[in-house]
């Protein structure tokens, strides 16, 4: 089946799947639809969901790898279109895979920290009293990133200045911890991320393109690789949800 078909089943799909969700089983008014306007018909604006998996890079002595911007995070995943609820917005499906995501993030010693000590605190117990101190953020990056979605293939642009700005916001809490992973097949902590970055279509119908990625991410460590008498030696594996909007623009320098 040829990409495009692909794309126009999905849109198919999505179509169906809204306006199922959309009415909830109810009798309800369809709300009116307001047509783009001003500036906002210059622009093209995309609205996909990727999931991924991923580990953190080690070398062939089994030790993790480090550079000056941190833990090197191999991930890839499926890009999908996200179905919304037309009355409140809320997500509510997912129609696809309509492509895929890779690169390769960078997480400070910070990152490891947390999850190290978080996986010892459930090793002792999980006394709520001694549970580790997390701090508000942690700022994290990407080394590498490569989307492709419904034909076109993104790429970040070459201008360092304009690369990934990202943090976990560790300050709200954990979203769960052991609730995803637990038992003998590993332990679980999620928290919530996002950060922006400037990328470009470089092939495909949006070829030429430019403008920004964001992300509204959570991210779940898979704790149970951790070695703490060791911890160059752990396992960390990962995989991460995010609902990111695209903005492109046709540019004029």
């Amino acid at each position: 089946m040829s990409q495009q078909s692909k794309v126009k089943k999905s849109f198919l799909a999505s179509a169906v799947l809204a306006a199922t969700f959309a009415f909830g089983g109810t009798a309800q008014a369809a709300s009116p639809i307001q047509p783009l306007s001003g500036v906002d018909t210059l622009l093209t604006t995309i609205a996909t969901k990727s999931k991924i998996t991923g580990t953190l890079e080690k070398d062939a002595n089994g030790m993790l790898v480090m550079d000056a911007n941190g833990f090197k995070f191999n991930f890839s995943g499926n890009v999908y279109t996200p179905v919304i609820n037309g009355f409140n917005g809320t997500l509510m499906a997912t129609s696809g895979p309509t492509g895929t995501v890779s690169g390769q993030a960078s997480f400070p010693p910070a990152f490891a920290q947390l999850a190290m000590q978080v996986y010892g605190w459930l090793q002792s117990g999980a006394d709520p009293a001694n549970m580790p101190a997390i701090p508000s953020k942690i700022d994290w990056g990407m080394n590498d990133l490569t989307i492709v979605h419904a034909g076109t293939t993104y790429r970040p642009v070459a201008n360092p200045d304009l690369g990934m700005q990202a943090r976990a916001f560790t300050g709200l809490g954990p979203v769960e911890i052991g609730q995803i992973l637990n038992g003998p097949n590993g332990m679980s902590m999620s928290v919530r991320m996002g950060g922006c970055l400037a990328v470009q279509g470089v092939s495909g119908p949006n070829a030429g393109k430019v403008g920004t990625e964001c992300l509204n991410s959570t991210f779940t460590f898979d704790l149970s690789g951790i070695t703490l008498d060791n911890p160059m030696a752990s396992t960390l594996n990962g995989t991460g949800t995010s609902n990111c909007w695209m903005v492109l623009q046709k540019p004029m320098m």
